[in-house]
């Protein structure tokens, strides 16, 4: 049986040039790996890899022949595998009624396929390292997600089926799945929310912020570097007997029954 080292020496982390994307790069660089990096947006996938000295990928995460590419390059590069850590995702809106069907498509296509598509080209190269797979699901696959967010919702809940499935079929081949759950994050991606709150209540952005984690134990949202901090321990081999998983990473907000929070001093 072939054991992951204690840190992953040679990680491929997709939607990088986001928050938590870009947060996670440095954090495994720091535990010194060599790092792939990859994302639809150039311009700052290429300032994270000078930064970082990492191996920039661009390519759209929705495109199978451009995900093959991308593992392919990077496992050449690095000599393989021993994490791959799929951050890639998008808040896009739209409900139920068929006004919005291309729009829950998208949503899928982006929070879902793509890491379907990653992981498939990936776990082989996990098979031959015992590496780690993590995958980025979130408090709105276990709970329903923010108004207005049914296609998001519905991905982000069959990324954990998803984890559970990969982990029960390649746990035998020597490779973990988890996935982490995170709740509000001060990212680009949830300021849109935050902005529309803050419109809304006519109050600032940090203010936003504040309010949205009202009534989550730890009364704040996350920064990156701690969902990072999530995704290199389940990279690594800390978490060796750790698959299957699904971290969540909210602040205790997915544990709080909404009924009593009327009773919340």
């Amino acid at each position: 049986m072939v054991h992951s080292p204690r840190r992953p020496e040679r990680a491929l982390i997709t939607g990088a040039a986001g928050g938590v994307g870009s947060a996670t790069a440095r954090r495994l660089v720091e535990d010194g790996a060599k790092i792939a990096i990859t994302d639809i947006d150039e311009t700052r996938l290429a300032k994270l890899a000078e930064e970082t000295g990492g191996l920039a990928l661009p390519a759209d995460g929705t495109d199978r022949e451009a995900v093959r590419n991308v593992v392919a390059r990077a496992a050449a590069e690095l000599g393989g595998l021993d994490a791959v850590i799929a951050t890639q995702g998008a808040a896009i809106g739209g409900g139920a009624s068929p006004k919005h069907v291309d729009s829950y498509h998208r949503a899928l296509d982006v929070n879902l396929h793509g890491s379907f598509y990653l992981a498939g080209e990936a776990l082989p190269h996990l098979v031959a390292s015992g590496g780690s797979l993590v995958l980025f699901a979130s408090t709105a696959g276990l709970i329903a997600g923010p108004p207005g967010a049914a296609g998001y919702t519905a991905a982000k809940a069959a990324i954990i089926g998803l984890t559970k499935w990969l982990a029960r079929d390649f746990g035998p081949k020597g490779v973990r799945v988890n996935a982490v759950c995170p709740g509000f994050i001060r990212t680009p991606l949830a300021e849109g929310s935050m902005a529309h709150l803050a419109q809304r209540e006519g109050i600032t952005l940090d203010e936003a912020y504040a309010a949205s984690a009202a009534h989550v134990p730890l009364r704040r949202v996350a920064e990156p570097e701690e969902i990072a901090a999530c995704c290199a321990f389940l990279a690594s081999g800390d978490a060796s007997m750790v698959t299957g998983h699904v971290l969540v990473a909210d602040g205790g907000g997915a544990a709080v029954d909404a009924s009593t929070v009327v009773f919340d001093s």
